[in-house]
């Protein structure tokens, strides 16, 4: 591949991993699974959402850090170290210091907003009735600053070149890949609650490091190998079908949906405990899930995504900004539709197209020429690349 030419399908996996965001949070409040955890779990639920939620939760955001290692090589090579940390600061911490304490105020108002007028009020209102000193919590926006950590890190091993040139290649290896990889992956999720949580906290989360960290680090192995991310595609079929296999023993192996008491526990503590008599079994499925997942996700869209319309253009553009807003977005519309008796597929699909709706054209008339659509894509020019991921 030119390295010259504009890799779409980087483009297109990107916008693809952030807005499937919108998917899994609005499918949240239709889950039985998730009936206790979520802002705005509806009284109407169906299995189906246990399935849509579970499945995206495997691959969506480790394809969003394979994408992200990728493009933070590409900045790097393109410009020097120095900029590559004065970009990432400016279009990756920044947001997050912007948007976070924003955050939590509209946040605020949205559940204030739907306490008041959501009939039933979900289940998770009662665990903020008892919980007095939650655990500070960076909510949807953890990829934000756990992104920023890695490419601090990534900086850092680039100016001391303490690990030199050759780390970068071998995280593309086969045996890096399907040996390595799986046993990262497995002792940085042994410790950890089924399905695996969010690293939501303002600490350093030592296992985000082995599980997402090792997926950023891939993206960077596979920018130095591109030439073979083609000879990868004869493996699809045999890929679905393992996944097919790993997802069956992932489903089957489920615990119970967390109960009140459990919800109110984590709350308390910061995270749910892992338990379960085949919890090692289980986290090796899962593991094994995400993997496949992925790679089959991150290889069909390099075969099939590698275009590029103006539609898809503006979708990638406006995909930060939509999902930097989207879970509010959800509560205000998804509480009102908790009184209504509509089908629970058609209050599915009503908040994830009004959400998406509203959130591309409010990109477009209030954000795209202005200085936050410069904070968040860069200036709008003839750019090779995405420049956020």
């Amino acid at each position: 591949m030119n390295k010259d030419s504009r890799l779409h399908y980087i483009d297109n996996l990107r916008s693809l991993a952030l807005l499937l965001g919108i998917v899994f949070h609005a499918a949240l409040a239709y889950s039985p699974f998730f009936r206790n955890i979520w802002f705005t779990a509806d009284p109407s639920t169906h299995g189906l959402f246990d399935y849509i939620t579970h499945t995206l939760h495997l691959f969506r955001m480790p394809l969003f850090f394979i994408i992200a290692g990728f493009c933070s090589t590409l900045l790097i090579d393109k410009s020097s170290n120095a900029r590559f940390l004065h970009h990432r600061s400016k279009h990756i911490l920044l947001p997050f210091i912007v948007f976070l304490p924003f955050s939590f105020a509209v946040y605020y108002h949205a559940l204030s907003f739907g306490a008041g007028i959501a009939n039933p009020i979900p289940p998770i209102f009662a665990v903020f009735k008892v919980i007095k000193e939650p655990v500070v919590s960076t909510m949807h926006l953890w990829f934000l600053w756990n992104l920023f950590q890695f490419c601090l890190i990534h900086w850092l091993l680039k100016t001391t070149n303490l690990l030199g040139n050759k780390f970068d290649a071998l995280s593309a290896h086969p045996l890096f890949m399907w040996v390595v990889l799986p046993i990262v992956l497995t002792f940085s999720l042994m410790g950890q609650s089924i399905p695996f949580p969010a690293p939501d906290k303002l600490t350093p989360q030592l296992w985000s490091y082995g599980f997402y960290g090792s997926f950023y680090w891939l993206g960077v192995g596979l920018n130095k190998k591109q030439q073979l991310i083609c000879s990868y595609h004869k493996y699809l079929w045999p890929l679905i079908l393992g996944v097919a296999l790993s997802l069956t023993g992932y489903f089957s192996l489920l615990p119970a949906a967390p109960s009140l008491d459990d919800v109110i526990a984590a709350a308390t503590s910061g995270y749910f405990a892992a338990a379960g008599e085949l919890h090692v079994l289980h986290v090796l499925s899962q593991g094994l899930s995400v993997i496949l997942l992925t790679a089959i996700t991150f290889l069909l869209g390099h075969r099939f995504l590698n275009h590029q319309s103006k539609l898809s253009r503006s979708i990638s553009n406006a995909s930060y900004w939509i999902y930097l807003i989207h879970v509010p977005v959800l509560i205000y519309i998804q509480m009102p539709l908790i009184n209504t008796n509509w089908p629970v597929l058609v209050k599915f699909i009503v908040s994830v197209v009004v959400t998406l709706f509203i959130g591309q054209i409010s990109y477009l008339l209030l954000v795209k020429n202005t200085w936050l659509g410069a904070l968040l894509n860069g200036r709008q020019t003839k750019r090779k690349v995405i420049q956020s991921a």
